[in-house]
């Protein structure tokens, strides 16, 4: 068709025609979508699975060096520690729980085992989380409201076969109830305290304590200036000194989970998986390249040709992604204990990636497509 003047109008092609021909490609099988959306499926869980493992390893590195002692720390200064400034500094940012302990002269001796009596360290309230085996366990300990009691270690409390919650008499039958059964191994943490009972006592009492311990994660920079806050008395009329020590050095001085998590070889899965999308959207498009140069031949304008190819691409690449949904709620149930923020962008990076690749490498190699080389596709196809 041609204007007043003679020249050929150029093609149109209008949008919902446009629609039509990529939903009747797609329903009769000519797009490939069934075996491309498969293959990003497989990339998508591959990469992020990837991913979700090295991440879960730095989690499971963390959590180790935090239970195992590594991110506790003591100050030492017989006799001159506040109890109560060393109880407070649980509420600072990272610090999971803080208090201090004293030894004591006597020793606890249960009915059950007259002839043995049992070490006893007197500590703060906020002690008891420090020598709790978890988080979750350090937290509840030293909320409000939770259960009184005396801190056994299991070595101490195996042979009286106590459990939170038990009440044991004593030689001089009086009763002590079990507050907590805490786990102290030989793994290379301060001695001491893997056959003792901790009985907790009012943070403002005015004999001073020997000890405050912090557990934190991450650790602060700051911890020894923290710790020494707690001390009090005058150091230059004393002839020990305060000394600030890492609970177990055995995993470690530090554990930089921070630059672990940045440092980890699958950072690299999102790029991975965008540059191999690129490559399939590409791929995609070069199986049809006769198909398409003969639309272009019968007057399809490229641009409604491109457009199509895109609408194409995007539906089978939503479903693929659509499909990983299961995947991705499998693997956040499945690490609950991991940061939310950190497994969400591990979730969405890789899907975001994959989407953004393959629309590159679809709409690049049907931007290349021409009619005139109608003839040489259908030479080598």
């Amino acid at each position: 068709m041609a204007d007043t003047n003679g020249r050929p109008r150029p093609a149109r092609m209008r949008l919902r025609g446009v629609f039509d021909e990529a939903v009747r490609n797609l329903v009769s099988g000519t797009s490939h979508a069934c075996a491309m959306a498969v293959t990003l499926i497989c990339l998508m869980t591959l990469c992020m699975l990837a991913d979700l493992a090295s991440i879960t390893t730095i989690q499971r590195r963390a959590d180790s060096f935090v239970a195992s002692g590594g991110s506790t720390y003591s100050i030492t200064f017989t006799g001159h520690i506040d109890g109560a400034a060393c109880d407070r500094l649980a509420s600072l940012d990272g610090v999971i729980a803080s208090g201090a302990v004293r030894s004591e002269a006597g020793k606890l001796t249960f009915a059950a085992l007259p002839s043995t009596g049992v070490p006893t360290y007197e500590a703060t309230p906020g002690a008891t989380g420090v020598f709790a085996n978890s988080a979750t366990t350090a937290r509840d300990a030293t909320r409000p409201g939770s259960k009184s009691g005396v801190w056994l270690s299991q070595e101490a409390a195996k042979p009286l076969d106590a459990r939170p919650g038990d009440q044991l008499t004593l030689r001089d039958d009086r009763t002590v109830d079990v507050a907590g059964v805490y786990d102290w191994p030989d793994d290379g943490r301060q001695s001491g305290y893997s056959y003792a009972a901790v009985m907790p006592v009012p943070a403002s009492d005015d004999e001073p304590f020997d000890q405050c311990w912090v557990k934190a994660w991450p650790v602060p920079e700051n911890i020894e200036s923290l710790l020494r806050v707690t001390t009090e008395g005058d150091e230059s009329v004393t002839q020990e000194r305060p000394t600030v020590t890492q609970l177990n050095t055995s995993q470690g001085r530090t554990f930089d989970a921070i630059a672990a998590y940045r440092g980890r070889l699958t950072v690299w899965s999102p790029l991975v998986a965008g540059v191999v999308a690129l490559l399939i959207g590409w791929i995609a498009v070069h199986l049809r390249r006769l198909e398409l140069a003969s639309a272009l031949h019968c007057g399809v304008p490229k641009s409604a040709m491109v457009v199509g190819v895109l609408v194409e691409t995007s539906v089978w690449t939503l479903i693929a992604i659509v499909t990983c949904v299961p995947v991705a709620a499998w693997m956040w149930l499945e690490n609950t204990d991991t940061d939310a923020m950190v497994l969400t962008d591990t979730l969405l990076r890789v899907p975001v990636a994959v989407y953004v690749g393959v629309l590159i490498g679809a709409m690049a190699r049907a931007g290349t497509i021409r009619e005139r080389q109608l003839f040489r596709y259908f030479k080598n196809r």
